[in-house]
């Protein structure tokens, strides 16, 4: 998708974004601030900033954190959150100068964008010591092909099948992921943390109700919630656990075409 309209279907999202994607473990942000620390990297530009949930805590953690998203909406809630180096941009066309700074970062970005390697690329020319990336920690393991434990996304998606809607939740950035990385490998790789987590199968609906997904926005609302009362009646109770994993990836190079 081109960054214009992810830039409109952001700017309706993020009116229930904060409060339809999980918290964020301190250790993600922890664990991230000393990667940048042990290579000596003091300024950062967040690529697809959002409502500043990543460059809000790091820079309040000393570091110069400038955020571009194509979406007013979003900009206008990292703003509200004090977030002050905001700049209205396109992850193909970054509105700075060559090396203007230490690194880029992307937050599970890339898997939304058309071309992630012309991201990538474009990335790099603005990054002195080249590009970051958090991602499932299961996308950057290309090692071996058994497939991971499924997450709630995953078994919510089985549970849509089984009523009748087996494309309204459309496969997560993970297979994404592990597709960018295989096709462009990184230098390094840390992962960043690691839990297990119980909760409530049902929370997953929740995103799918608030239409917080952008090809939900083009889903007629009573479809959309016929289907997720379906779902809730079929799921009930149920409790899920699965891993919830983060780690950070550094490409030093631009990626080759």
């Amino acid at each position: 998708m081109t960054s214009a309209h992810l830039g409109r279907d952001f700017d309706e999202i993020s009116l229930v974004y904060d409060e339809t994607r999980e918290p964020l473990d301190p250790e993600v942000i922890g664990g991230l601030a000393r990667f940048l620390e042990d290579h000596g990297w003091t300024s950062v530009l967040e690529v697809g900033v959002g409502t500043g949930r990543i460059a809000g805590p790091l820079a309040q953690r000393g570091l110069f954190v400038v955020g571009v998203d194509a979406s007013r909406g979003m900009l206008s809630r990292a703003a509200a959150k004090g977030v002050d180096r905001l700049v209205q941009g396109t992850a193909f066309r970054l509105p700075f100068v060559d090396r203007a700074i230490d690194v880029v970062l992307f937050v599970h970005v890339l898997h939304m964008l058309d071309d992630p390697g012309a991201a990538l690329r474009e990335a790099a020319r603005v990054g002195r010591s080249g590009v970051l990336a958090l991602m499932d920690h299961d996308s950057v393991d290309v090692r071996g092909e058994v497939p991971a434990e499924p997450t709630p996304r995953d078994l919510l998606g089985q549970v849509l099948a089984n009523v009748g809607y087996p494309d309204l939740l459309r496969p997560g950035p993970r297979a994404k992921e592990r597709e960018i990385v295989r096709r462009y490998p990184p230098a390094e790789t840390r992962t960043l943390s690691e839990r297990e987590v119980t909760e409530p199968l049902a929370r997953a609906l929740d995103p799918l109700e608030k239409r917080a997904y952008r090809h939900l926005l083009r889903t007629p609302r009573e479809e959309l919630a016929r289907t997720v009362g379906l779902a809730r009646a079929k799921i009930g109770s149920r409790q899920v656990t699965y891993r919830r994993s983060e780690a950070v990836v550094w490409w030093a190079s631009p990626p080759e075409r």
